[in-house]
């Protein structure tokens, strides 16, 4: 005659591990300390997020105080990007349309490399 084995049948558990299993199922009552002190750790975490976020903007607004500290004016732009595209620095009051073709095009590229080498400065700062 045939016999079934069950070894893990509920009823072959002690009932305090049936009864721990259901009972950490069962939802948290809205005013358990449980929860109060969830909610109170999630909204920690959302003031640290918002002074996060009050920093960066803080930082947004002075990096042009940043630039300026590390030697950033219109005049020492324009002379590095004048010695950047291999021009007389002492032309930098010059308007553009005093530079022949050549030379706007030199002034573009070393104006975009200066652009990324002072947006590198600001991201390591």
């Amino acid at each position: 005659m045939p016999a079934s084995l069950i070894d893990n049948h509920l009823s072959f558990l002690p009932a305090s591990t049936i009864l721990a299993a259901r009972d950490r199922d069962v939802p948290t009552p809205p005013g358990a300390p449980e929860a109060l002190a969830a909610i109170a750790a999630a909204k920690a975490s959302l003031a640290e997020r918002a002074s996060l976020r009050a920093i960066e903007q803080r930082r947004a607004s002075e990096a042009r105080f940043i630039a300026q500290a590390w030697g950033l004016s219109p005049r020492g732009a324009r002379r590095s990007v004048l010695i950047a595209a291999g021009m007389d620095a002492d032309r930098w009051e010059s308007p553009i349309h005093s530079f022949t073709e050549e030379e706007r095009i030199e002034l573009r590229a070393a104006t975009s490399a200066a652009i990324r080498v002072y947006e590198r400065l600001l991201n390591a700062i």
